[in-house]
């Protein structure tokens, strides 16, 4: 009985947690739905990005905060439920011509390592 309701407050300390994150959809949800995804089609499905950073050599990285939240059986339960920034770096798809900018149409989402999140400043 005691583990039933260990586990009842830990779902409802998750589910408490997580409604700060702009997004219903977790962090696992939302990188399964954009890989493969231009910038233009992310931006259609997520919303305009808060901060949009040109990266070194070609591409960008799209931030936007507190958007998401992490679950799942790969967190550890303290830390499902945790709301955390999305970031998303874009590469020139293979139609680039080389030129140092890039348009939205040509920027795509390469690799899992792609879509990552960082946690808010003063919530580790």
């Amino acid at each position: 009985m005691k583990r039933l309701v260990g586990l009842l407050l830990l779902f409802l300390l998750a589910a408490c947690q997580h409604r700060g994150a702009r997004s219903e959809k977790c962090f696992d949800e939302i990188r399964r739905l954009v890989q493969g995804r231009t910038a233009n089609e992310i931006e259609g499905i997520l919303g305009r990005p808060d901060s949009r950073q040109p990266m070194p050599l070609m591409g960008e990285r799209w931030i936007w905060w507190n958007y998401t939240y992490l679950d799942g059986k790969d967190y550890p339960p303290e830390e499902r439920g945790r709301v955390v920034h999305l970031e998303i770096i874009f590469e020139p798809g293979a139609s680039h011509s080389g030129s140092a900018v890039v348009p939205a149409l040509d920027l795509r989402v390469t690799g899992p390592m792609a879509v990552s999140y960082t946690l808010p400043a003063g919530k580790s």
